[in-house]
């Protein structure tokens, strides 16, 4: 992508015009449009003046400084590289394994790079297909899995909003998102948000499970720290919490699976390129 349609796509996705980006920034308005049409071209000086104007992420920055032909100062290594792998199964080791119910390394795209024993068990009954690591993203807007949440309406706009915003960086969430407010899966959305009614401060989901136990669980979601490549500025920590004894009783007896490395990791367990 040429960087002037690069820069234009930011700033639509971010909502801002040519006059407020150009003030974010320290410049003028005939800068931002000349760089945009191609007249002129953008030096380091303007892209480091961009990134910390807006405060852009890791990898908005990567994708700028490729789009703008510099040197990129953003590590953004290849998604199978050895260093990669060892930091994936660090923490498969160091956290999941820990963790006595489902957790998951995500990537920016919500593919699942690493769970542990519980977590394969859980996706599974979702419909996951067996051996391979699935989408979260699309776990959540599958069929299978609103009609097992109870309290779909409600715990509805916790999803509806994180995913909004991780598709605020990622292109192929944003189209998929689309997709999905188009088959009017949360049409509701807009109802809810004007009601007078003041939200819970909480709100577990609640999903049907085994025999019919109702499983009432929230989530803890962490991210590395001191981090300076683009490809693992995404990574994000997944880690699912009982909220009550049943549904804790009932995820400690469903999720004595094997792990995955003791019969060799599923199939796509590498970073995705999303």
């Amino acid at each position: 992508m040429a960087f002037g349609s690069a820069l234009k796509t930011l700033r639509s996705d971010l909502g801002l015009s040519q006059l407020a980006l150009a003030g974010a920034i320290g410049t003028t308005q005939r800068h931002v449009s000349f760089i945009e049409s191609g007249r002129s071209r953008a030096t380091r000086e303007f892209l480091i003046r961009l990134c910390t104007g807006l405060a852009l992420s890791l990898p908005q920055r990567a994708m700028l400084f490729d789009a703008a032909g510099l040197a990129n100062p953003f590590r953004h290594d290849d998604f199978g590289a050895a260093e990669m792998e060892a930091l994936l199964d660090r923490i498969e080791r160091r956290v999941l394994r820990h963790w006595p119910f489902p957790g998951f390394v995500l990537d920016r795209s919500w593919q699942v790079l690493r769970a542990n024993g519980p977590g394969l068990a859980l996706t599974a009954s979702l419909g996951a297909p067996a051996g391979e690591m699935p989408s979260l993203f699309e776990i959540f807007l599958s069929p299978a899995f609103r009609e097992r949440v109870q309290n779909w309406q409600d715990v509805s706009l916790v999803f509806y909003f994180r995913m909004q915003s991780a598709a605020a960086e990622n292109p192929a969430l944003a189209r998929r998102l689309d997709q999905a407010r188009t088959e009017g899966l949360f049409d509701h959305v807009p109802a809810r948000l004007a009601s007078t009614d003041p939200p819970p401060p909480f709100v577990p989901a609640r999903l049907t499970g085994p025999d019919g136990v109702t499983l009432t669980m929230s989530s803890l979601v962490g991210r590395l720290a001191s981090i300076h490549d683009a490809a693992i500025a995404g990574l994000e920590v997944e880690l699912l919490a009982p909220v009550d004894d049943e549904t804790e009783d009932c995820l400690l007896a469903t999720g004595r699976a094997p792990h995955p490395n003791e019969k060799g990791r599923p199939r796509g367990s590498g970073l995705s390129k999303t």
